[in-house]
């Protein structure tokens, strides 16, 4: 998955329900359905139990910051969304939600009947296609050598199918895989039949092409594509033809994040990252005017020129407008700079390197390797020095943060966002 994280830095600070995939190869091992932190390349709330390294001394935040200057410089490079090949839906698919013909957009998922994430996703799919009825769902076999009944079950959705009811099927099995993952080969087919009379099917026909291996060869040839075009595992979403990274999270969140990518992509991208146009010895100010008040903030060039480089360039080109102060936490940090709102936005680009500042007072701004940005609460925030690029020093409006909606991504309890109007840049 790391080349997915490097095309789709996620973020995900929040505590979600995330569905966990199932891997080619991943062993006997079944993953889970359970509340887990998003894996992120960005700011992670400090455990309750952990302390902050008592060797970093919290400073002043009126005081000016000591800047150490990067070794090596950073670099960004062009991060495309991930593309594959994938087959063109057509009467041969299943499909859910939106006809094929009226579709604004197709979103086909490889999946396997005895996986937990895919069972976890089903609902969630069932919501979001819901919430959407312009989307197709196509859905296709990636039976998992490891699951002993992903092969029969897929060919009983087939089957049933066949009979004009393959999603009900579907969902029969989704709804009811504690009870058969765990029989034996032939214990499993009186249950399969036993779901074929529930759903009215024609069953003689039905256990035939499942003695007759009738659809073997069809959830083979999908389970093939799906290895050819290099999935990940199971479930695996293709919007289009666009991968799902799984990484920022299976769930109702994280298609929503990503379908937001998607549809906003042509307006948020870069096919290239700026040109070095920044002076490691010059003098910047950025004003960040919020809904809260404005704060202005030293760029402390020498610290990050190339992240701070890119700063500058999203700032004049107004990508950064409008955007939420989405996760904001007492003590730790305030994140912003997602144009798409999704928590997940990133300019077509990334950053890596120039991490070496140090994050030990409040009011100090850091640099995501997408393009977002984090402005320092607290002490918590020490645990992210080394971790994130030290861009600036906020030296007047702190007043601000103490001003601003404290949130978590995803609580639906939480207060309104408080928003990035804008940020004005000030060469001097």
């Amino acid at each position: 998955m790391s080349k997915i994280r490097q095309s789709l830095p996620a973020l995900g600070l929040a505590l979600m329900l995330l569905v966990t995939a199932c891997k080619p190869g991943a062993g006997t091992a079944e993953p889970t359905v359970a509340p887990t932190t998003a894996p992120t390349t960005a700011p992670t709330a400090q455990p309750a139990d952990v302390v902050a390294p008592t060797e970093i001394a919290m400073g002043d935040p009126n005081e000016p910051v000591t800047v150490v200057a990067a070794e090596t410089p950073g670099v960004c490079t062009a991060s495309p969304l991930p593309e594959l090949p994938v087959r063109v839906a057509d009467e041969t698919d299943y499909v859910k939600g939106a006809s094929l013909e009226t579709a604004e957009m197709v979103i086909y998922e490889y999946s396997d009947f005895q996986c937990p994430g895919c069972d976890g996703m089903a609902p969630i799919l069932s919501m979001f296609l819901e919430e959407h009825p312009n989307i197709a769902l196509v859905y296709r076999h990636f039976p998992l050598s490891f699951h002993t009944h992903a092969q029969i079950t897929a060919e009983a959705a087939e089957a049933a199918g066949a009979q004009g009811k393959f999603w009900e099927m579907h969902d029969m099995l989704f709804e009811n895989t504690s009870t058969w993952s765990s029989l034996t080969a032939e214990t499993i087919r009186p249950v399969l039949t036993g779901y074929a009379e529930a759903l009215d099917l024609d069953v003689e026909a039905f256990n035939a092409a499942l003695d007759n291996g009738t659809y073997a060869e069809k959830v083979e040839t999908q389970y093939n594509e799906s290895m050819a075009l290099g999935l990940p595992g199971t479930p695996s979403f293709i919007f289009e033809n666009v991968l799902f990274p799984s990484d920022i999270g299976l769930s109702l969140q994280g298609l929503e994040a990503f379908l937001t990518i998607i549809e906003d992509q042509d307006e948020i991208f870069y096919a290239e990252p700026p040109a070095m146009t920044v002076d490691a010895e010059g003098t910047y100010e950025a004003v960040l005017k919020t809904s809260k008040g404005d704060m202005r903030v030293n760029l402390l060039t020498a610290s990050a020129p190339a992240n701070i480089n890119s700063f500058i360039f999203l700032a004049n080109e107004n990508w950064y407008d409008g955007a939420d102060f989405f996760y904001v936490q007492d003590g730790f940090v305030a994140v912003t700079g997602d144009p798409t709102n999704s928590t997940v936005g990133y300019p077509g680009y990334t950053c890596e390197g120039e991490t070496q500042g140090s994050f030990d007072r409040a009011g100090l701004v850091g640099m995501l390797g997408n393009g977002q940005f984090f402005v320092t609460l607290g002490a918590d925030a020490a645990q992210l020095s080394g971790q994130f690029a030290l861009i600036g020093q906020v030296v007047e409006g702190l007043d601000v943060l103490d001003a601003l909606a404290r949130r978590a991504v995803g609580d639906p309890s939480a207060p309104a966002a408080d928003v990035l109007e804008t940020v004005e840049i000030i060469e001097k």
